[in-house]
């Protein structure tokens, strides 16, 4: 059996997509293999040279598992997500880590910046060199969890634009717009929540691959994704008190149409009676033929409707 978490033969592939790292120093020193849409073999040779088990690597073929972390011993298996936002859409990117005592292995099947951010502030900072592989796990989950604030900000301010058109002009354009940011903020919560879950277990001390330091760190991610979660939530209650909003806007309006015909269609009624009755011309009913009437007849049709709208007034019905 092959010891795991020190292979005898790193890998060196100089596919496309594929970058291998020294990174760290002294004691915590480690190899860092980062994988961009790996072929069959690359994940093959990468399991051999590994010994990693057959469950973690089906995950990775996959590419659509939930935010986890499993046990196996010389080696976690991690799956993290993060978030981007285009075009008003949610799309998820997945990162398959193995993370050992002196190898870290991120598999993606896109390009991720976070990652590469989280390099970059890791090579910047000689202090944390001696930290190891779980610190630098930690950057790129942290990198991950900072881009979703500016995401809820723009989810803040679409929240606010449609609770201010649902009171002054709500359409059924307005309707989609709160259902679409409901969907948008249902994805969130469905990456976000588990990866909280996997940063508290992280933050444990339940896996001593996890050094006691970069617990803190990961205590401070689950903490910080708490909040994003429950900024979600209310996000969420706004939505719904928008949209309740909406449709209680929208029934008033009806209310106000309903009336106004109603107001109409009574005011009709009586002026149809008349035309109809006085309109009949009974040969044998003299008075109809007089002049008299006929006055009557077109003076009513006047009265009637001024009578009838100074009344629904008088009674505040429009």
């Amino acid at each position: 059996m092959p010891d795991r978490s020190s292979p005898s033969k790193p890998v060196t592939s100089n596919a496309a997509g594929t970058r291998s790292m020294d990174l760290g120093r002294g004691r915590r020193a480690f190899q860092w293999l980062d994988y961009l849409s790996p072929d069959e073999m690359q994940l093959d040779a990468l399991q051999r040279q590994y010994d990693l088990h057959p469950l973690a690597m089906d995950d990775v073929r996959t590419y659509d598992e939930r935010a986890k972390v499993l046990d196996f011993g010389a080696y976690l298996f991690i799956t993290i997500h993060s978030l981007t936002r285009h075009a008003e859409d949610i799309i998820d990117h997945e990162v398959e880590v193995f993370l050992g005592r002196n190898f870290l292995i991120t598999i993606h099947d896109e390009p991720m910046p976070e990652i590469d951010h989280a390099f970059r502030r890791f090579q910047a900072d000689p202090q944390r060199q001696d930290l190891g592989p779980d610190y630098f796990l930690y950057l790129i989950a942290d990198e991950m969890t900072n881009a979703l604030f500016p995401m809820l900000d723009q989810i803040d301010d679409a929240i606010d634009s449609a609770e201010e058109e649902t009171l002054q002009r709500a359409t059924p354009k307005t309707q989609a717009r709160i259902f679409k940011l409901k969907h948008t903020l249902i994805q969130m919560r469905r990456s976000v929540a588990p990866m909280r879950d996997v940063m508290n277990a992280l933050a444990g001390t339940r896996y001593g691959l996890v050094d006691n330091k970069t617990a803190l760190y990961f205590r401070d991610l689950y903490d910080r994704l708490s909040r994003i979660y429950e900024l979600i939530e209310t996000a969420r209650d706004l939505l719904g008190n928008a949209l309740d909003t909406y449709l209680s806007v929208q029934s008033n309006r009806l209310n106000q149409v309903m009336k106004a015909l109603t107001i109409i269609s009574v005011i009709f009624l009586p002026l149809s009676f008349i035309v109809g009755w006085g309109g009949m011309n009974f040969v044998r009913f003299m008075p109809l033929d007089s002049e008299v009437f006929y006055w009557v007849v077109n003076g009513s049709l006047i009265v009637i409707p001024l009578v009838m709208l100074a009344f629904f007034k008088n009674r505040d019905w429009f």
